[in-house]
């Protein structure tokens, strides 16, 4: 599909790429959780960085969405298996390599940080006050898992009013069943769904150097 990106109005959300979801060392595959090996089988960082610095370079702004916790888990919602799993593989933990981001997606010059302590993005963030704080209109997902992460936050950021745009290339979960599975039932119903080779041509044929 062809897709247009008012550069303006546009910033991009990159979702948990952190070690020890994304890296094959980190804690959380070291347990068992398959996202890492899905994110080297479809060189997901490679083609999360080269969409990252084509959205630097058209003046998209771009948040990083990291999710940690307290040392002591004291600030977990064990209600959910979810980040029961998290608790139990002694992961994520705020300030250790785990919780921090691979280099070659780390966040770079102007990029904000934002720390969430949930599957959305948005729930336990500030990050909805600081979008209301911009002229965004759209935003594009890129992260682990996409249903989990990606899924919930699309959800949240449709009710709130932002387009949402799924890069699906840019994205992975814990199987391609998985994956496909959340691309292809409910997330066509919460966001348009493109790939990055589509977004990066759309942002560089829009104006540069207007921040979002």
């Amino acid at each position: 599909m062809t897709i247009t990106i008012d550069t303006q109005r546009t910033g991009l959300l990159c979702l948990h790429f952190q070690n020890d979801i994304v890296d094959e060392k980190g804690a959380l595959a070291l347990a068992g959780f398959g996202a890492a090996r899905m994110v080297a089988k479809h060189d997901v960082l490679p083609k999360t960085a080269r969409l990252q610095n084509a959205a630097h370079n058209a003046g998209v702004k771009v948040f990083h969405v990291a999710v940690t916790f307290r040392p002591d888990y004291s600030d977990a919602a064990r209600s959910s298996p979810l980040i029961r799993a998290c608790v139990d593989a002694n992961s994520l933990i705020e300030g250790t390599w785990g919780a921090g981001f691979p280099p070659s997606v780390a966040p770079q010059g102007d990029d904000e940080v934002v720390v969430n302590k949930a599957t959305g993005a948005f729930t336990t963030s500030d990050l909805k006050e600081r979008l209301a704080r911009t002229n965004l209109n759209t935003l594009l997902l890129a992260g682990v898992a996409t249903n989990f992460v990606v899924e919930s936050t699309a959800r949240e950021a449709s009710d709130l009013g932002y387009e949402a745009v799924i890069v699906r290339d840019c994205c992975t979960s814990v199987s391609d069943d998985m994956h496909e599975a959340a691309l292809n039932t409910s997330l066509p119903h919460l966001a348009t769904i493109t790939d990055s080779e589509e977004v990066i041509a759309a942002l560089s044929k829009a104006p540069h150097g207007a921040k979002g």
